[in-house]
């Protein structure tokens, strides 16, 4: 399998005219995004049926809810997307909030207290992951940072519950106020976009959030942003729509995969629509466990065809430095979680109730697609391991090299500057390194140094990792 398909080369789009239809009129608003796009269309499928949807795996289960997280350069569409995703969400009736950075009061809900007539009335304020919608975080760096002024501790933590199955105990969210116990349980959506900032690598290997979305990772290339220029600035006081499907015609799509499936939930459990439109939560939750097991069927090729997307998964591994392979390994779960919602989805999609291997098939595409840029990233990137100690190792001769070299106070740019024609013989003689060589060996090195020239004297400063 190749991450080079284009994304009409996905049997997913060949064989469904509304995705098809979906990222036509998606491009028309954000540029050689297709693949985000294709992954919206599986987003706000999740978000419309998570009433309705529960998929059991072995003694647990899995809600539809699709979430992504998009690592990509800035200006090259991202938030323009969400404008296009946005509207196609409120057509469908589904609630919509942007998150920026606020506290975790804001995200979970608070509690205060006031007095009438001589009583104290206590109110609670549902936080950003309370009820139903779509939640996009515009500035995804923020839960990168780790900026205790715009985000405390347990931000991270609250995010991986909210994405935890929908009804579950490990959903529910938990925090004791001044003026009492704030529960959340979360039905939202994830829609967190970022440009990649320094050391977003890092963190990824160290936040269990990552573990539990789609991670998307896409370069831009100088090639890429001139060919939008061209492709954008053509559109200019033009009329482009042409036959593009409409807002409306989409989310037309959606609404009645989202009533196709509550048709089903009732009949299988035996409820009418007056008494589900009166349900709680919590009761169309439960409605929706108890029919799991009826919901769905597959077909003879399914269990034949899941154990071919577990080699192909697992094939990507081959070659991978064995501490890279345990990285890597650490989001197979969430993977192969991915891989069942999208089949599924796929299977609403044509109307069945029975998903198969041919919807595995076509999930798989996209999947493996996704899980690829992934692995490419981390193995070229990601500093673990032999790379590591490789860097810290060059790192520490350099460093050798400056402290023993006497330094200089530059006046208003301070002390601690070496002249680095002497940092450079020093390392030549440690290093025992000929002159172009250690010139070579500074191409990599130089993140580490600041530099200044005075008169003809060049001057260099450690600075470090940053």
């Amino acid at each position: 399998m190749s991450r080079m398909r284009t994304w009409r080369d996905y049997a997913a789009v060949k064989e469904n005219k509304v995705i098809e239809d979906y990222v036509e009129r998606f491009s028309l608003t954000s540029f050689k995004n297709e693949l985000p796009a294709l992954l919206s269309f599986f987003y706000i499928c999740g978000q419309v049926v998570t009433d309705y949807i529960r998929i059991p795996i072995w003694a647990s289960m899995l809600d539809p809810r699709v979430h992504v997280f998009w690592i990509q350069p800035t200006r090259t569409g991202k938030t323009i997307a969400w404008e296009f995703i946005g509207s196609v969400l409120r057509a469908c009736d589904v609630e919509v909030e942007g998150y920026t950075s606020g506290t975790d009061a804001g995200l979970i809900g608070t509690i205060s207290t006031y007095e009438e007539d001589g009583n104290m009335v206590t109110v609670t304020t549902p936080g950003a992951l309370a009820g139903e919608k779509a939640l996009v975080f515009d500035e995804g760096s923020v839960l990168l940072q780790g900026d205790k002024k715009s985000h405390s501790s347990e931000t991270i933590l609250y995010l991986q519950q909210a994405m935890n199955p929908i009804g579950t105990d490990s959903n529910n969210m938990r925090k004791h106020m001044a003026n009492g116990l704030v529960e959340t349980q979360s039905s939202v959506s994830f829609w967190i976009t970022t440009y990649p900032p320094a050391g977003v690598k890092e963190v990824v290997l160290t936040k269990g959030l990552f573990q539990r979305v789609l991670l998307l990772v896409v370069h831009w290339d100088m090639d890429d942003r001139k060919t939008v220029s061209q492709q954008r600035l053509s559109g200019v006081f033009k009329n482009v729509m042409g036959e593009a499907a409409s807002v409306d015609d989409i989310a037309a799509h959606f609404i009645q995969m989202r009533e196709n499936c509550k048709e089903r939930v009732l009949a299988l459990a035996e409820i009418d629509e007056e008494t589900w439109d009166a349900y709680t939560s919590e009761q169309k939750q439960a409605a929706a466990v108890l029919v799991m097991h009826e919901m769905f069927d597959t077909d003879g090729e399914w269990d034949t065809t899941l154990q071919t997307c577990v080699d192909e998964f697992y094939g990507l591994l081959d070659g991978l430095d064995t501490q890279m392979m345990e990285v890597v390994c650490s989001f197979m779960p969430n993977v192969e979680n991915y891989l069942i919602l999208f089949a599924t989805h796929l299977a609403l999609i044509e109307g069945t109730w029975t998903v198969t291997g041919k919807h595995l098939e076509m999930s798989l595409e996209i999947i493996y697609d996704v899980y690829e840029r992934l692995v490419t990233w981390l193995e070229s990137d990601v500093e673990i391991g032999e790379k590591r100690r490789v860097k810290l190792a060059k790192m520490g001769s350099w460093k050798n090299a400056f402290n023993n070299v006497t330094s200089h106070d530059l006046g208003t740019f301070g002390d601690g500057w070496v002249q680095k024609a002497e940092m450079f013989s020093h390392y030549m003689k440690q290093q025992h390194k000929s002159k172009p060589a250690t010139y070579n060996h500074y191409k990599d090195a130089k993140a580490w140094f600041e530099e200044r020239k005075e008169g003809s004297i060049v001057y260099a400063r450690w600075v470090g990792e940053v």
